[in-house]
């Protein structure tokens, strides 16, 4: 079943699995960096990405995506949560 919003909590847990490292769990929060302060690596990256899509039913289209978007968890969660909505994703503000 396709699940609607994302929370701060839902996408660690996400991080932490595609991981495989339950201390994620409590060093990362909703202002971590998910790709320096999480150490996801390319191809967990990928993982993480295609499990997104896959759980919150929404299409990332790398054409339009920023990377600046996973520069913290609570910002993702707000691109995520545009995304489902269909709303035209804002950039990131420097």
């Amino acid at each position: 079943m396709k699940q609607s919003g994302v929370s701060a909590q839902q996408i660690i847990q996400m991080i932490s699995d595609v991981k495989e490292d339950p201390a994620c769990l409590t060093k990362l929060g909703p202002e971590s960096d998910i790709i320096h302060d999480a150490g996801l690596d390319s191809l967990q990256l990928i993982h993480f990405i295609l499990r997104i899509e896959d759980e919150y039913d929404v299409e990332i289209d790398f054409e339009e995506f920023d990377m600046d978007h996973l520069g913290s968890i609570s910002g993702f969660c707000d691109f995520v949560n545009q995304a489902q909505t269909g709303d035209k994703i804002q950039p990131m503000e420097a």
